[in-house]
């Protein structure tokens, strides 16, 4: 039979050619492979490539191109749809139908017409449109970011698009602060892949809400290009794709503390703050220093009536180990006179629309765009972003309204944006602008050797290298509570480790059980703070009564006896893509008990978080995965693969631990300072019960949690290991003069302290 398709061999892929269309299939390595008719940019949307040999085959056959590669076989059909197999195994294919054109319905919903909305269907127009099979109604998709919806994101849409709305987010939303173009599929079970598309421009995900037979991506602008990422496990896939977007930061260990935060506190609240802190043993390690600091809202400005010194208050809470971060938003007021305004204006360093600066309304008033994509405004903002760290001794930079948000309606598609050759428009840059302004913040603290102490609101998927992140402005809701934990596991998911929700809401009003249960469900939430909106109650641990005050203080000590687990997942976070914060399915992944599994978190792989999320709830129903399991406050054990009822007072949350697991632990610290970390705990988790080999091991990192000089192999690596008869530690990496004056072990309600040394032998008793 003559081949109706013909294929050119490259190096490390195919060209398949029908007539006047082509296709390209690009090994990256042996787990990523890359489908494109052309590719998008990378002028601004910046991958990180490691080409590794693939050994495949490929060849014409019964008029298809077909390839092999290890358990995966290939065929692209005459009208070059994709179709791959494993183990010869359904694994993914393309789909292609008389039923992908798409339609699009609006809805009037005027008063007029409540009785028979009015729909209007219009053909999507499409540029590019990539269809994928769904095989059947238990495939399972995650990803997309911080939309405000459950794990499993299946019969929903999405739109890639950075948007500022502060109103109630629920999973109806189609965009929200961040574009994270990024899916985890699961079907048939136990079989996983993921696709990322790289395109920054405007994009519909639509998750088989139009059709139950295919999902589709669509973009009017985006080239029709994707990565695939093959895998025989979600820790395998994830591993793969935050490889290519950027590992996480490797943020400061003090990042991982308690943020407390207001829009806005005035200098006698922070000094409140301060004070009751100390006197009822909180800790803390930062405040906040909302909009209201600036001279009118002014960029990179101290208002003098707002603050008497800001420097000297920096000094001051410094000395008590507590650290202030400002926020920094993108628009500069058009003001002359001002002179980071009259500067840019110099340097010809803002967005422009035909010919001109562009105008739109921020908090300023009238205010322009700084061109972040420009080197040479971009390198003049890092350095009045590090002269203003340093003249007033800050400890971190938070980036907000950088979607880029506007008042006087969005910003045109053709405002223009330069990187010194060529010219971007906004309809390209919009879902990269907070990146950019992230990369300009997090460079002054790099440029001081000082790990980026960077917060951002929006963001894109490659953005996660340079900054940490919130979800935005929640609200006061029982809802935004169930909702915070998939939203900070599908971050995790998607390379963003060290991401939180505001606890208690942002806006409305908080209720006193709402605010207990948002901290107890987000105790081990890699962002951890408190914060907010102007006309709202107050909700600081001592603003309710005493109760909820002993009840704060307690998990906020939790939190911070799991800080060194914390930060060593972190690490980990960094330097292979492991998400600190994620659903049960990325450790358990054959288990269909765990693959919508909203209201439980793995923290790490020996830590299970099951909170209570539901009003006037004082028990709840746990499942544990496979194993066996201790309840970290009672010392239960609890056998895997069942589910529980177990009883959860106000003052309680459901935190598991694996038997037999080991996990560094402080005691008694309220500030993320070296003078407060000498001693080194060891929780050592009872053995399940009947259990005949009694073994485990545990890798702890450390450094001095704020330089780059960890890059310089200025650290230290201790391994752990524990049998029924002793525990040994041995030191794996010696870089870094260590803290540590001593390690006290916890077993059994004992506790056993030794001189930290750089080799150990401990001892068990039976």
């Amino acid at each position: 039979m003559e081949c109706k398709v013909h294929f050119c061999r490259m190096e490390n892929g195919v060209t398949v050619h029908s007539g006047e269309k082509e296709r390209t299939l690009e090994w990256i390595h042996e787990g990523l492979l890359r489908v494109y008719e052309k590719k998008n940019s990378e002028n601004l949307v910046h991958l990180n490539y490691r080409r590794g040999p693939v050994d495949f085959h490929a060849w014409e056959e019964n008029g298809q191109v077909m390839m092999t590669a290890g358990a995966y076989a290939i065929m692209v059909d005459e009208n070059l749809v994709l179709h791959i197999t494993k183990d010869g195994k359904e694994y993914f294919e393309e789909y292609e139908g008389r039923d992908t054109t798409i339609y699009e319905t609006d809805k009037e919903f005027d008063l007029a017409k409540l009785e028979g909305h009015t729909t209007a269907e219009s053909l999507a127009d499409f540029k590019t449109q990539i269809n994928v099979r769904l095989f059947d109604d238990r495939d399972r998709l995650y990803g997309l970011g911080d939309k405000a919806a459950h794990l499993n994101r299946r019969d929903y849409e999405y739109i890639s698009w950075n948007t500022d709305d502060p109103t109630e987010h629920n999973e109806t939303y189609k965009s929200l602060y961040k574009s994270i173009n990024y899916l985890l599929v699961n079907h048939h079970g136990t079989e996983y892949y993921g696709m990322f598309y790289p395109s920054s421009y405007k994009c519909v995900f639509n998750l088989g809400r139009y059709s139950k037979k295919f999902f589709y991506i669509g973009s009017k602008q985006g080239e029709h290009d994707y990565f695939l990422f093959l895998g025989d496990s979600p820790k395998e896939i994830t591993a793969n794709y935050t490889e290519l977007v950027g590992r996480p930061l490797f943020t400061t260990r003090k990042m991982l503390g308690y943020h407390q935060s207001r829009w806005s506190y005035d200098e006698k609240e922070m000094q409140e703050i301060r004070a009751k802190s100390k006197e009822y043993g909180l800790p803390l390690d930062y405040i906040h220093l909302d909009i209201d600091y600036m001279d009118h809202y002014k960029v990179y400005t101290v208002s003098d009536s707002y603050l008497s010194d800001l420097r000297a208050l920096s000094e001051s809470f410094a000395e008590d180990g507590i650290g202030l971060i400002t926020i920094m938003d993108p628009a500069v007021k058009a003001e002359e006179g001002y002179p980071l305004y009259d500067e840019l204006t110099k340097q010809g360093g803002f967005a422009k629309k035909d010919g001109e600066d562009y105008i739109n309304v921020v908090w300023p008033g009238e205010s322009k765009y700084p061109d972040y994509f420009k080197p040479d405004t971009a390198a003049y903002l890092t350095k009045v972003t590090k002269e203003f760290v340093e003249k007033y001794l800050l400890e971190g930079i938070w980036c907000d309204m950088n979607e880029p948000a506007s008042f006087r309606g969005p910003l045109p598609d053709d405002v223009e944006f330069s990187d010194g050759t060529n010219t971007y428009y906004h309809d390209e840059v919009h879902n990269l602008y907070a990146e950019y302004m992230a990369r300009c913040v997090a460079a002054a603290f790099e440029e001081e050797n000082r790990r980026p102490t960077v917060i951002t609101r929006a963001a894109f998927a490659t953005t996660s290298p340079f900054t940490t992140s919130w979800n935005g402005d929640n609200q006061s809701l029982w809802e935004h509570l169930g909702v915070s934990l998939p939203q900070v596991m599908t971050m995790n998911l998607c390379g963003f480790a060290v991401n939180g929700v505001d606890i208690g809401g942002f806006g409305n009003e908080a209720a006193k059980e709402l605010v207990i249960r948002w901290l107890e469900a987000n105790v081990f939430s890699p962002f951890f703070r408190n914060h907010s909106a102007k006309n709202t109650r107050y909700q600081e641990p001592y603003a309710f009564d005493e109760e909820t005050l002993r009840i704060y203080r307690k998990f906020l000590q939790l939190r911070y006896d799991f800080l060194p687990y914390l930060y060593d997942l972190l690490r980990d976070a960094n330097a292979e893509g492991v998400p600190m914060y994620r659903p049960l399915f990325y450790d358990y992944p054959a288990d269909e008990r765990v693959k919508e599994l909203n209201d439980e978190v793995m923290v790490g792989s020996y830590v299970l978080l099951a909170p209570v999320v539901r009003q006037g709830e004082r028990s709840r129903l746990v499942y544990l995965p496979e194993g066996s399991w201790i309840d970290y406050f009672t010392g239960k054990e609890y056998q895997g693969g069942q589910e529980y009822i177990v009883p959860m007072s106000l003052a309680e949350t459901g935190v598991f631990v694996k038997a037999g697991a080991m996990l560094p632990m402080f005691r008694n610290v309220c500030h993320i300072r070296k003078q407060e970390l000498t001693a080194l705990h060891l929780y050592l988790a009872p053995w399940a019960e009947g259990e005949e080999l009694r073994e485990s091991s545990y890798i702890h990192y450390e450094d001095d949690g704020t330089s780059l000089d960890y890059k310089k192999g200025v650290y230290n690596e201790y391994e752990f290991k524990r049998t029924a008869e002793c525990v040994t530690m041995h030191m794996l990496h010696h870089g870094y003069k260590t803290d540590y004056k001593t390690l006290v072990l916890h077993a059994d309600g004992t506790e056993v302290s030794v001189p930290f040394a750089e080799e150990l032998n401990i001892p068990l008793k039976d």
